[in-house]
């Protein structure tokens, strides 16, 4: 938590004090979460460092972000004009080690359409979306319910917040795929935080910090409320969601993943999502996902492997009933010839503990 440099004059004084006289009802209420963007419906500005990311083209993801039907091929199906409610029995939180996701007993029709409105409801902007990938992902957004509610600000409530910052940045990339009966819907998050370069700290910059999966446990369980199960059904879901993870081995320059090449395919997905590599496309005939490293990752995946705007293959085969071996390869079909593999082998491996 960082307090922005400012110069306290006399009159800026008066002014927050008169300002605040209409805000001493509204300080926080002590929710852990209060995310903010700058204006509603235009992105937060992007902390320095990170602005590559929105230079990418790779990551404008076409899609009007209403409809779900291209995805499985499915032309033929509606957008509903009104919001289905969803209860409790409809939905359930799964779990595999620190990976819990949604599973809505729905057509993809009826919950495509309500997470673009969920996530502005939560405070942030959409970057991008697409129907074909069945991807939302948020732009970066700030945690205000992290600032100090206490002294100063307490007293004067929002007429200090802008002269605040807490020096971290959050985004979160939901992930929706098809099963037999419905969805399963995945909540990644990603998150950055300000640093001081040196013991001198007179200057900082932006590096990346690691995904919290109790935030996004949080967003699945307030995603099921904005689906129209209560506030009470809902955490008793969340609190019953049971670990029912297998695990994963590295054998050489693969990963063997103990479960189905399904659960595989929509587990290993997430993990890509969580350790910085952006799925940009996918072939489910193929069981293939053609990833890219993140533009903006200042950590593991940007020093150790691939290169900026290079394509790789993930590639998924089944070995058996309950193995699945995970394999990168690059563009062009060949193995990655990258020291780098073992490092993300290593990662996927502990987020599918």
């Amino acid at each position: 938590m960082q307090l922005k440099k400012i110069s306290y004059t006399l009159g800026l004084a008066a002014t927050l004090i008169l300002s605040a006289c209409g805000s001493l009802g509204s300080v926080s209420s002590g929710s852990k979460i209060d995310y903010r963007s700058q204006v509603k419906g235009s992105p937060l500005e992007v902390p320095p460092g990170l602005s590559d990311y929105d230079k990418s083209k790779q990551y404008n993801l076409e899609g009007d972000g209403v409809r779900f039907s291209s995805i499985n091929q499915d032309p033929t199906a509606q957008t509903p004009t009104t919001q289905l409610l969803v209860t409790a029995k409809d939905m359930t939180i799964e779990k595999a080690g620190e990976t819990r996701w949604l599973v809505i007993k729905r057509p993809a029709e009826q919950v495509w359409p309500v997470l673009q409105e969920f996530w502005e409801d939560n405070g942030f902007t959409i970057r991008s979306n697409s129907p074909k990938l069945g991807v939302i992902e948020t732009d970066w957004a700030e945690n205000r319910a992290s600032l100090p509610q206490t002294g100063l600000r307490k007293v004067l409530g929002k007429a200090l917040d802008t002269l605040y910052d807490t020096g971290t940045r959050d985004m979160f990339k939901t992930r929706v795929e098809r099963t037999s009966d419905g969805v399963e819907v995945y909540i990644s998050h990603r998150g950055m935080e300000e640093v001081y370069t040196s013991s001198s700290k007179e200057s900082t910059m932006w590096q990346p910090r690691a995904a919290d999966p109790q935030l996004e446990a949080e967003f699945l369980r307030r995603l099921m409320v904005k689906l129209g199960t209560s506030e009470k059904e809902a955490q008793t879901v969340l609190a019953n969601s049971v670990n029912n993870s297998k695990g994963a081995t590295i054998s050489g320059d693969t990963l063997v993943v103990a479960d189905t090449i399904e659960n595989a395919w929509r587990r290993v997905g997430l993990s890509l999502d969580r350790a910085g590599l952006s799925v940009v496309d996918r072939d489910y005939s193929s069981r293939t996902y053609i990833v890219t490293p993140s533009p903006d990752d200042r950590g593991l995946f940007r020093k150790s492997f691939g290169k900026l705007n290079e394509t790789y293959q993930v590639k998924f085969k089944s070995l058996n009933s309950n193995q699945t071996q995970v394999a990168f390869f690059d563009k062009n079909g060949a193995p990655v010839d990258d020291k780098g593999v073992q490092k993300v082998l290593k990662t996927l491996q502990n987020s599918l503990k």
